[in-house]
């Protein structure tokens, strides 16, 4: 897979981890992996043997849908401005 693909995700799930004010030592012992895996993937590193599993226990763990990890940064940017717009 193309690591910007990896490197999206891993965006995602630190945008989505800080939103709801979560360390990376806590959000790796509610995913019981650990804080190094976590830091991995999140910097899109070292991710080929990451199990789905993994990232759905991430989601899960954050109240959020898988989906919302796979999208791409420029979809998240996009969403957001689309949000801002129609509150407006």
């Amino acid at each position: 897979m193309n690591e910007n693909v990896y490197k999206d995700i891993g965006a995602n799930i630190v945008f989505h981890r800080k939103l709801r004010g979560l360390t990376q030592v806590v959000l790796a012992r509610n995913v019981n992996i650990g804080v190094g895996k976590l830091s991995r993937i999140e910097r899109g590193i070292d991710v080929d043997e990451v199990p789905l599993s993994v990232y759905l226990r991430i989601a899960e763990s954050m109240n959020i849908n898988i989906v919302e990890l796979l999208r791409t940064t420029d979809a998240r940017i996009k969403s957001i401005c689309v949000t801002r717009k129609s509150v407006r």
